[in-house]
């Protein structure tokens, strides 16, 4: 029998070992992912960079991701995929002994940007796993369900190792334990595979390397302004307005070239649909009210003083919450329910959450009080992204609907970093702006400022200390609890903001005719069980 004949998978192995193999690859190469997102204080000590330097280097990560995955559509059906894979766990391993031992920043990025392409690469694969195993009408719900709800839950399971590993050992060992976690997967997908393609070979000529170096420019140029727009003063910095000459360049040069290649890197005639378009704006819409949990963890580690570690009962919560919120999701859709309604309930269920956390905001709040909230954010978060990823789908004629995962997921990262633009936003202005307020009212004058200054060295003094150290404490802890009301502000201005957006997108989902329309065609498109 020849090599081409062979099925993927050997015969003697069983599904769930298939199923528990696939999990095993893609959960540590997601992991580096969420890495630095969810341990910035550590990230920044260990380093000695700022924490726009982490922001970026998650961006430059995800950037590369999207930029390399329609390139690596080529190249798997190329490359064999156990070489191809093997040469991904070499690349990543490498890079993951080079963070753990090189601070050097620009040598962090570099590792940045290779590991966004092999992560690429390991999604890619995993994806072509999980479709193999499914039927057809089944593959695309059940198949995006098991990927996209890893990644979903990747964030919080990184930050929950991430907490636990940094607690008992230092920050250079997480690289180390990563590579640990890379083992069993490699071993049992060489183990239970054989060395056959996914599909028939399709030679390299015409691949669009321009293009893919044009891309890649725009999206790291576009997360860099949106990172450091607010920290820079936006077009006031010569630096944010010559990358934006560069991003402008890059992105005309970039479409005349799709627009006139046989072979385009992204199929940008998508856009003349505008339920498409109307899928798009959902999708960035999703990422930038999902990602807002950052107040919150910031200020339960902050404000209430909690460890890392005593934060595990709130990611668990809100993994389970995204694992019920995707399942329940894909079962639905699977069904037949109208996208209308599991969309609505999705973002009605964030709308709940900000609602909960903008009264939760104070200095006497307890943890088990988020328990509920974070269950909540976690059940909208996973209900919501199967349906719109169904939706950008069916919103094209089936023979390009190969090409909307690159465009989607170019909408994904666009999501994210404006949510993190419109985070640093609030870390930034409006923090300065309630903090002059403070100042203002908050004088020297103000009788109720010498109150609280009494009242606290009144508290030091019966600490044994003596009266000048007591007036420096409490000037130290004056300040301090001015912050903390700041950040409390700024919080809670920046969950209005969202709650506010959240009912104008769901009024839109639910009057909106044209949209209306296309939502009620997603759901007769697919088989039930």
């Amino acid at each position: 029998m020849s090599a081409v004949t062979l099925p993927l998978f050997k015969p003697w192995v069983p599904e769930w070992l298939i199923r528990a193999t696939i999990f095993l690859v893609l959960l540590p190469a997601l992991g580096i992912f969420a890495l630095y997102f969810s341990n910035n204080a550590e990230t920044t000590g260990y380093y000695g960079i700022e924490p726009a330097d982490v922001q970026y280097s998650v961006v430059l990560m995800y950037a590369t991701l999207v930029t390399f995955l329609p390139l690596d559509d080529r190249l798997v059906k190329y490359l064999r995929p156990r070489q191809y894979f093997l040469a991904g766990v070499v690349l990543n391993t490498l890079t993951y002994f080079i963070c753990a031992n090189s601070r050097n920043l620009a040598v962090f990025m570099i590792c940045r940007f290779i590991q966004g392409a092999v992560c690429a690469l390991f999604c890619s694969i995993c994806l072509n796993l999980v479709f193999s195993r499914l039927r057809s009408d089944r593959a695309r719900v059940i198949g995006y369900t098991v990927f996209y709800g890893t990644l979903q839950v990747s964030i919080p399971v990184c930050a929950l190792f991430c907490s636990w590993v940094v607690h008992y050992y230092e920050f250079s060992y997480l690289f180390y334990f990563l590579i640990l976690l890379e083992i069993p997967g490699v071993i049992l997908l060489l183990l239970i595979t054989n060395n056959v393609r996914f599909r028939k070979k399709f030679p390299l000529y015409q691949l669009d390397w321009p293009s893919y170096i044009l891309y890649t420019i725009l999206m790291c140029v576009m997360g860099y302004i949106l990172v450091y727009g607010q920290q820079l003063n936006w077009l006031s910095s010569y630096r944010i307005r010559l990358l934006a000459g560069t991003g402008l360049i890059s992105v005309t040069v970039f479409c005349i070239r799709q627009f006139h290649l046989k072979r385009p890197l992204l199929e940008l005639r998508l856009f003349r649909y505008a339920h498409f378009r109307n899928g798009l704006l959902l999708l960035m819409a999703y990422y930038i009210f999902k990602g807002t949990t950052g107040f919150t963890y910031a200020y339960l580690q902050s404000v209430l003083n909690v460890d890392p570690v005593h934060l595990t009962p709130l990611w668990l919560v809100n993994i389970a919450g995204i694992t019920i919120g995707m399942l329940a999701a894909s079962r639905f859709v699977l069904k037949g329910t109208p996208t209308k309604i599991i969309l609505v309930t999705g973002f009605s269920l964030l709308l709940l959450f900000h609602i909960q956390l903008y009264f939760l905001f104070s200095r006497t709040a307890s943890t088990s009080q988020f328990l509920l909230p974070l269950l909540i954010q976690g059940l909208g978060t996973g209900a919501l992204f199967v349906p719109i990823v169904m939706f950008l789908v069916s919103s094209v004629p089936p023979t390009m609907a190969g090409g909307v995962s690159f465009i989607g997921i170019a909408g994904r990262f666009t999501g994210f970093c404006t949510g993190i633009a419109f985070t640093n936003y609030f870390q930034l202005y409006a923090r300065s702006v309630h903090y002059n307020r403070f100042r203002e009212q908050f004088t020297d004058v103000n009788p109720m400022r010498e109150d609280v200054l009494t009242q606290l060295q009144r508290h030091f003094l019966t600490q044994g200390k003596d009266m000048a150290t007591a007036r420096q404490l409490s000037a130290g802890t004056l300040q301090k609890m001015l912050q903390e009301q700041v950040g409390l502000r700024a919080s809670m201005d920046y969950y209005s903001l969202m709650i506010i957006g959240l009912v104008i997108l769901i009024l839109t989902i639910l009057i909106a005719p044209s949209i209306r329309r296309s939502l009620a065609r997603t759901g007769k498109k697919f088989i039930p069980y």
